[in-house]
């Protein structure tokens, strides 16, 4: 099989903003290196061709740069220890609290019922 056109597609162009970014990333990000400004790196590339406003060529590159910052999440593994043979603490319960103070009334035997008919004899 031969991928003439797959080939092809690296000499042509991206039609989008965000591809022709990603397309001359390797260059910018070696700009950026060298410690030139991100509005200078934006002129060279507007002198290239690259018909980009600056607020959102900079939009693009920050998300390119938290691409390839952050790795990519695995799933932690299979085991009954943590890292350095802790435990893995268990998981959270977002409805304890709660639980807690039912509890805490059940115990404490009194119960407020606004509707009750004894509360008007008193007093």
């Amino acid at each position: 099989m031969d991928l003439i056109h797959l080939r092809s597609l690296l000499t042509v162009q991206p039609a989008t903003n965000t591809g022709q970014v990603t397309a001359a990333w390797e260059e910018i990000e070696a700009g950026l290196a060298r410690g030139m400004k991100l509005r200078e790196v934006w002129e060279a590339a507007k002198l290239d061709g690259l018909e980009i406003p600056y607020p959102q060529f900079r939009v693009y590159v920050s998300r390119l740069r938290r691409r390839r910052q952050t790795p990519a999440v695995q799933p932690p593994a299979a085991s009954s220890k943590g890292e350095r043979g802790l435990p893995t603490p268990p998981p959270t319960d977002p409805f304890n609290n709660l639980r807690e103070q039912r509890e805490k009334k059940e115990q404490s035997g009194f119960e407020y019922d606004p509707f009750s008919i004894n509360k008007n004899l008193i007093g």
